[in-house]
This record gives C-alpha cells, sequence and structure tokens, in this order.
C-alpha cells in the first residue's frame, strides 16, 4: 500500500553504533586533551563491533593456529613414545578435513593448513587395495573334492595362496590385468565380494599346493608295537634328532631323556609313553637320513613305521582322550614336527592344536611362581611351551591360518640362553642369576623414541630418508649399549633358541596385524604405518643378532653354521610376509594418491623382493641338497625356497614394474631356486611337486620379461633323477600349452639397447602355434618343430640393433660368426 500525503512516511533505518562505556582512563585522557573537564562523567565512546562474519573469521584463524601448535607438539611427542602410540599419532595427524566454504579456505592461501587440505588418496580406500584383497571371506567350496579337503583353506600369507594368485587367468588369457580388474570391482560393490572361484580367474588351491597331505600315512603290514631296530641305528637316529632338531625345537628335557635312554639300552622297563616319544624321535631321524643320503640309512618307509609304532604306544583312542600330561603335551608336539616335516601340514595343523590345548591345561603357558617347583623344571616346561609355539607359528605361516592360541594369554617368560647341561648347576641356577639372565635376554636394544619415517609422517619439522631404510639408523649410544648386552650373554645354541623365539613371536604379531580378518578396517594409510613399524622393529631384531649368529656376514665359525643358517631363512621369510601387502599393481588402485605414498609401495615392494633375493643368496649357485639338508632348517627348506621363488615370479608377472633395472638378477633368482628345488627332488616328494609348479609359473612369466619360456627347460649335467622326471613331464605340459586363448596378449620384451621400444613383442604368439612336429613333404626325421626353425622375439630384438654380446654361444643360423651353441 503507498502511503498518502496525510500518512506520515517511514523513517528510513540507519546503523545504530553500539554504545560501550569508555574505561575512566581513556575519559579522562580525552577530557585532558580538550580543557572540559565536565565530559569526564558523560562522556560515552561509539564502538562499531565486528560483525558476524568478521568474527567466524577471526575464530577460525585463532583455531588454525592452534591446530597447528597443537601438531607440532603431537610430532615432538612422537618422538618419545612407542611403535603403537607413534603410529597412532602419525594416523591421527595425518586425517586432514577439508571446508566447502571456499570464502573460509581462501584466507589461508597461499599455504593451507592441513586441516583444510583434501585427504590423500590413501586414506579413503582400505586394506583391500594391497595384494591381500579381500581377508574376510573365502570364494572356494573346500569340501568339494578329497584334493580340496586334503589341501583346506589357505589363508592370504601363504605362500600356496600366492602361487594361486600367479596362476590367476582370465578369459582373455592376461592374468595381472584381470587381477586388477578384478580386485577393483570388488572394492566397488560389495555384491561382487561374493563372486565365485570361477568369475575371479583363480584355479582351485588344490591345484597350487605342493604339500602331500593326498598321501597316506599307513603302512599295510603290521606293526610291532614294542619292536626296537638294532641298537646301532638306535643310537643313529637318536644323535640325529639331538644335533639337528632338538636345539631349535627343545620339545623334550634331553639331560633327563638320555638318561632314561641309557637305562632302556640296558635292557630296564619303560612307560608305553616314553616308548611313543622314543619312536617319535626315530621317525624324525630316519627321516631326516634319506635326506642326507646317510650310509646307514634304513628303507625309505622306516619312518612310517616308527610313527604308526608310536601312534599304537600314545596316541591311540584312549589316549587323545586321556588327560593331560607332560609326556602327552610331548608326544603331540613330536608328532605335529614329524608331520610338518613330511609335508603332511592339514595333519600337522590338526596335532598342534592338541598339543597346543594339553600344554594350555598344564598352564605352560603361564609364568609359574610356585615354590614347590625348582627353577630347572620351570625352564624345561618354558623351553617345551615355546617349542610349540614356534612349530605352530610356522604353521600359521604355511597355511595362513590363525594360531590355535591368543598371544594376550601367554605370560611365559622367555627362555634362558643356557644349555641344559648348565641349567643342573646350582651355581648357575640360583634366583639371583636366573633373574639377571632373564632380564638380559629379554631386554630390548632400542628405545621407543626412536621415530620411524612413514608415509604420512609428512608434517615432521625434521628431514628424514626413504620409508624403507630411515629406520636403519642407530645413535652411537645405542649401539654400545646394544654391543654391551651382546657380550654379556654367552653364546650358546640356547641363545639361538631364544632369538628364535622373538622372531616367531614377532611373526604371529605380522599375521595378526595385517593378515587377519579384522585388518580390512584399516585405510592402507594405516597399512603403511604398520608395515613401516613392522620394519623397523624386524630391524631391531637384527641388531640385536650377536656377531656368530648374523647370517650377513660370512662366517668362519662353523660351529654354529646350523643355527645362523635357520635364523637367516627365518629373518627372510618374515620380511617377506611384511612387506608382501605391497607387491602388486596397488598404484592402478588409489585414485590421488599421495607421491610419499606411491613411493612406500614401491620401495617396500622391492624390499620384498629383495628379502626373496637375499634368502637365495644363503645358498650357493651349484645345488647341494644333501649339503644344504645336513645345515639348513631341513624341516622346511621346500617351503622357504617356494616363498623366495614365488616372490621373484610375482614381479617377473608384473613385468618387473618395481624394479625395471633388475630384471636379468630376478630370473636368475629364480631359476636358481627352480634348480635346488629339482636337486632335492630325489628324494622328497613335496620339493619334486614345487619343482613342477616353479617351472610352470617361471615358464609362464618369462615372455613377459622379455626371456624365452624354453630357457627355464635347461638343466645343468649334474642335475639328480628328480631334474631328469621334471624335464619329461615339462615336455608332457608344453605339448598342452599350444591354446591359441592363453597367447592373445602382447607381451613386453626387453632390448639391448636403452630407450629402444621393443617391435617384436607380438611375434613369439604366431611361434606358439608351432610347435608340432614338422611333417608331410619337409620329411622331418628329427622331430624338429616349425618354432625351432625361426628365431625367437628376443633374439629378433638383437638382430635389430646387432648385439655383438648377445652373438656370442647362440644359434649361428641368426647370429653369423658367434660360433653357436
Amino acid at each position: 500500500m503507498q502511503p498518502t500525503d496525510s500518512q506520515p512516511r517511514p523513517t528510513p533505518k540507519v546503523a545504530i553504533p553500539r554504545l560501550r562505556r569508555g574505561s575512566e582512563d581513556q575519559l579522562v585522557s580525552k577530557a585532558a586533551a580538550t580543557g572540559d573537564k565536565h565530559r569526564v562523567t558523560h562522556a560515552l565512546i561509539c564502538v562499531y563491533e565486528d560483525g558476524k562474519r568478521d568474527r567466524v573469521k577471526k575464530q577460525l584463524g585463532s583455531l588454525a593456529s592452534r591446530v597447528e601448535e597443537y601438531e607440532r607438539l603431537l610430532e615432538e611427542l612422537a618422538t618419545r613414545v612407542g611403535d603403537e602410540d607413534r603410529a597412532r599419532i602419525r594416523a591421527s595427524i595425518d586425517k586432514e578435513a577439508y571446508s566447502e566454504d571456499e570464502d573460509v579456505e581462501s584466507l589461508f592461501s597461499p599455504r593451507k593448513t592441513s586441516l583444510f587440505r583434501e585427504p590423500a588418496g590413501e586414506f579413503k580406500v582400505t586394506a583391500r587395495v594391497g595384494s591381500t584383497e579381500s581377508l574376510d571371506r573365502i570364494n572356494e567350496d573346500f569340501e568339494s573334492t578329497p584334493a580340496t579337503r586334503a589341501t583346506g583353506f589357505h589363508g592370504k600369507n601363504s605362500d600356496i595362496t600366492w602361487l594361486q594368485r600367479l596362476n590367476r587367468t582370465s578369459p582373455t588369457g592376461s592374468d595381472d590385468e584381470y587381477a586388477q580388474y578384478s580386485d577393483i570391482n570388488e572394492r566397488a560393490s560389495p555384491a561382487s565380494q561374493t563372486q565365485s572361484l570361477g568369475a575371479t580367474g583363480l584355479n582351485p588351491v588344490s591345484q597350487s599346493s605342493y604339500h602331500c597331505d593326498d598321501m597316506d600315512i599307513t603302512i599295510s603290514e603290521e606293526v610291532e608295537r614294542y619292536a626296537v631296530p638294532p641298537p646301532i641305528t638306535v643310537d643313529k637316529l637318536f644323535n640325529v634328532y639331538m644335533d639337528t632338531v632338538h636345539p631349535t625345537f627343545p620339545i623334550i628335557n634331553k639331560t633327563a631323556f638320555s638318561e632314561q635312554y641309557h637305562q632302556f639300552a640296558r635292557g630296564e622297563d619303560v612307560r608305553p609313553n616314553w616308548l611313543a616319544i622314543l619312536n617319535l624321535i626315530f621317525a624324525i631321524g630316519a627321516k631326516h637320513s634319506h635326506l642326507v643320503q646317510a650310509d646307514w640309512r634304513g628303507d625309505v618307509n622306516d619312518h612310517l613305521v616308527y610313527f604308526n609304532r608310536a601312534r599304537l604306544l600314545g596316541f591311540d583312542g584312549d589316549n587323545i582322550l586321556g588327560q593331560a600330561d607332560l609326556q602327552r603335551v610331548q608326544i603331540t608336539g613330536l608328532m605335529t614336527f614329524y608331520l610338518m616335516a613330511i609335508n603332511q601340514i592339514n595333519r600337522s595343523w590338526v596335532t598342534s592344536g592338541i598339543a597346543i590345548r594339553h600344554a594350555t591345561t598344564l598352564g605352560l603357558n603361564l609364568r609359574n611362581e610356585s615354590k614347590d617347583v625348582d627353577e630347572t623344571p620351570k625352564e624345561i616346561r618354558y623351553r617345551v611351551w615355546w617349542a610349540l609355539c614356534s612349530v605352530e607359528r610356522r604353521l600359521a605361516v604355511m597355511t595362513g591360518r590363525p594360531t590355535s592360541f591368543a598371544e594376550t594369554d601367554c605370560t611365559a617368560p622367555l627362555p634362558l640362553p643356557l644349555e641344559e647341561d648348565s641349567l643342573y648347576n646350582t651355581a648357575t641356577t640360583t634366583p639371583q642369576a636366573i633373574k639377571q639372565l632373564r632380564r638380559l635376554s629379554s631386554q630390548e636394544s632400542r628405545p621407543s623414541d626412536i621415530p620411524i619415517s612413514t608415509p604420512s609422517s609428512s608434517h615432521s619439522s625434521k628431514a628424514r630418508g626413504s620409508p624403507v631404510h630411515s629406520n636403519t639408523s642407530v645413535p652411537p649410544a645405542l649401539q654400545s649399549s646394544s654391543h654391551d648386552l651382546k657380550q654379556s650373554i654367552p653364546t650358546t645354541s640356547a641363545l639361538a633358541f631364544t632369538f628364535h623365539t622373538k622372531l616367531s613371536t614377532f611373526t604371529n604379531e605380522v599375521l595378526t596385524r595385517l593378515y587377519r580378518a579384522n585388518a580390512m578396517d584399516q585405510s592402507w594409510a594405516q597399512v603403511q604405518n604398520t608395515i613401516a613399524s613392522l620394519n623397523s622393529r624386524l630391524e631391531d631384531w637384527l641388531l640385536q643378532l650377536p656377531n656368530v649368529f648374523d647370517f650377513t656376514k660370512k662366517q668362519r665359525d662353523q660351529e654354529f653354521s646350523s643355527q645362523r643358517m635357520s635364523l637367516g631363512f627365518f629373518y627372510y621369510s618374515t620380511a617377506m610376509i611384511v612387506n608382501r601387502p605391497c607387491l602388486c599393481r596397488i598404484d592402478r588402485k588409489i585414485p590421488n594418491e599421495s607421491s610419499k605414498a606411491r613411493d612406500f609401495n614401491r620401495e617396500t615392494a622391492a624390499r620384498c623382493v629383495h628379502a626373496a633375493r637375499d634368502m637365495l643368496k644363503l645358498i650357493p649357485d651349484t645345488p647341494n641338497a644333501k649339503g644344504l639338508y645336513k645345515v639348513g632348517p631341513w624341516w622346511c627348506l621346500v617351503h622357504y625356497l617356494m616363498q623366495a621363488a614365488t616372490v621373484m615370479m610375482l614381479e617377473l608377472s608384473f613385468r618387473a614394474d618395481h624394479m625395471p633395472t633388475e630384471v636379468e638378477e630376478l630370473f636368475d633368482c629364480a631359476k636358481k631356486a627352480l634348480l635346488w628345488l629339482s636337486s632335492m627332488a630325489e628324494d622328497d616328494e613335496a620339493a619334486r611337486r614345487a619343482s613342477v609348479l616353479c617351472a610352470e609359473g617361471l615358464r609362464k612369466v618369462a615372455p613377459k620379461v622379455g626371456r624365452n619360456p624354453r630357457d627355464v627347460d635347461k638343466y645343468p649335467t649334474h642335475q639328480s633323477r628328480g631334474a631328469e622326471n621334471l624335464r619329461n613331464l615339462q615336455a608332457t605340459q608344453m605339448e598342452h600349452s599350444i591354446a591359441p586363448k592363453q597367447y592373445q596378449q602382447p607381451y613386453l620384451y626387453t632390448t639391448s639397447t636403452p630407450f629402444q621400444p621393443p617391435i617384436y613383442g607380438t611375434y613369439d604368439h604366431a611361434m606358439f602355434y608351432t610347435n608340432h612336429p614338422v611333417t608331410g613333404n619337409l620329411q622331418n626325421t628329427t622331430g624338429t618343430t616349425y618354432e625351432e626353425m625361426f628365431p625367437t622375439a628376443h633374439d629378433m630384438e638383437h638382430m635389430r640393433f646387432d648385439d655383438p654380446q648377445y652373438f656370442q654361444g647362440h644359434d649361428p643360423r641368426w647370429f653369423p660368426g658367434s660360433g653357436g651353441a
């Protein structure tokens, strides 16, 4: 409605200043300046206060400065706390939030605080992007066939699963590309996470297993339970066990059992359970005697006879359901070790669970403070417990299954670094001496305030090096304390067992933090922090290792060569497991990933492969199975070698994406593992199966790095019968490997000339179709194939650049003047 003349017009609104009475000092000062004293009591000051928007800006600015101050404080505190708290601080700092208010965000440009940066890609994805993929579900029916039941479930840290992943195929014949496609879909859709085994391109896990779970362990003839081998054989078998197994797995009391053994040799009566333990010792010794081809070894199935005799004596129906006692713990523990040594992994896994439960029933997992038990029996029981734990954890690594006990339920102290004979010395086993030894043997050489560099620790004010190698720097004072610690403890095989136990405990923590189902709840940034922390602690273990056990150096000492070799294999195996989650095409799965996280992924993947390479460096280039079985951890050597070989082949299957300059070394190392497995195949069925799987995998990945698959089948003349059988089997397999769908994708070949792309990448695809004998008018009489009539793509690349070094020793048809091969 418009106002009329009679109606007064509304007064326009004006800004009214807020009135605020000034302070008395301000009023007096103003009055003195003007000379008007009366204004002192009446004057008011007009103040225009900030608007709401301005106040918000100031508050945000103040909050941002306080956040920066808190971040600096947390960075400082991170250097003073333990590994767990340090990782939590790093993850908390790097949880970067962002503001949708561009006006507010612009207030802090050009330098924005972490409070307003968008989080990097590694914080937005889960642990599924790593090589472990889904840890909380299975894609196979393990009840479907006898083969799958014999193999059973294998988790993501098992080398069997790694082999299965290596053999992954797709409808188009491209394994690794299809794997990435499958992984991305798996994260994108929960429904796709329940896809079938065939949809993922994975073969049944039983087809990737080299273990002997499908073989029977019973014998047809009747076993006399109280029969005993000749005295000479008895002594040999007993000594083999005590020399090769007992120092690493002291499941029995050596001193007490040796006395009882001599009583038995004199004809005194013994209990059936004791005889069961003795026969299990015989079974383990008999298996080892055939592996080293001892002159005194008996029949090849003797170890099965001893094992079945032990079953009748101490593991029949009544004994299985009987009450727990120490001898029953030792029977099941020795049975577990024997089954693992003959690669009956599933049966060993079941028996280990029984042993652990019997031991827990007796309270061996807890610290014993009873005054009714002397210190020596307490220590013997502690050692039995830790030996059972070591076997259980090794089985957890081999199968990828969780252990049957929780670390939080174990308070038994670490074993003393004393030989068993010394435990019966009253001067050595005083409470004060034992307390001092326990403190020294369990003391950590690195305090918790050494910082760990991780991809997400980018806000630190101190410069740090590579995430992988920055944890190797140790202050001088720390080095001296570590040196003093080493010198304080006598060097014995018992000390090696202590370090073996520490590494075993650490390995179980690795499995718990990286390979269990609850790890799926973490972001990839948290997984990276965990890997960095675990790598740092693994290096700590190595720093504490006495010089005589240091497997990274050449040693003249031969007294502890077996302990050194065993610790070396164990260390590198653990290093591979720690870094394995990064050994995949992970960068394709994380959009907007930070550069530090990307570098960490690549360096950690390289660290995994280098661990496999360094493991193979523990053994000579020329295979000597007999010698390795004598000094190495013979009970799981095949597992260790397959771990290393599979890691090498996985990197080669990615076309050496993480270490392109080391292709030749990687291929040679993988072939070295294959040669060793072939050498061991003569007396070990698991080694024969492993060598076949390894040859298949290596032949499959060879073209991806420019190598000829036929190079895999070339063996030196000193190889054993197992290698000859392997060659025959491979020849049969090659006859069935010419299906067109397997060679539709181009391979990436390398050349001898830098920066020159290969142009014959698809040349060999046609050659695979010519793997048939020449027939017809050509009158083939020598079995020549069409493939042998033409050079390979690798040869063509070298001919392209007239590489003179490659000419030497190759076919003169393609390289005239080379001298031929």
